[in-house]
């Protein structure tokens, strides 16, 4: 999968959907979990499920110095399987219903998933709804981004 977005000036653009900010996370540490190349790969499932959840969990905690998504509509995620997404739902005290699946139907598509699911799903958005893209990578990497639909 692959994906596009085009920014461009609010005060220019102003039928667009505004991108409020956003915060990115490494967790470096964790290069080691999941190694692929040419011909083989290999990952420490359980280490990298719980590495992953504490990062992106730290990354959040980091957020809130800058910004209030308490009062986020949708999270639209990096989806690698459902258990990922109810452990992340669980682990923010968000209901889960607020995370859009497409991952039971089209599969892990890695982090095409983020603006696949937003696409499959912008039938339930309304204006000015609150959106967090959650992308969250092996390497072990997190980034967050709000948007205001």
């Amino acid at each position: 999968g692959s994906a596009a977005m085009v920014l461009g000036r609010a005060d220019r653009h102003p039928e667009g959907h505004r991108v409020v900010g956003g915060v990115s996370r490494a967790g470096t540490e964790h290069h080691d979990l999941c190694v692929g190349d040419l011909t083989r790969m290999r990952t420490d499932t359980k280490r990298l499920f719980d590495a992953g959840l504490a990062l992106a969990l730290a990354t959040w905690a980091d957020a809130k110095e800058e910004f209030d998504w308490d009062g986020i509509d949708w999270f639209v995620a990096h989806q690698t399987s459902v258990v990922h997404i109810r452990a992340m739902a669980n682990a923010l005290g968000v209901d889960p219903r607020r995370f859009p699946l497409t991952v039971p139907t089209y599969g892990n598509m890695g982090p095409a998933a983020v603006p696949f699911t937003l696409a499959q799903h912008m039938d339930q958005l309304r204006a000015e709804d609150r959106i967090l893209l959650l992308g969250i990578g092996s390497g072990l990497n997190t980034s967050y981004a709000e948007i205001v639909w």
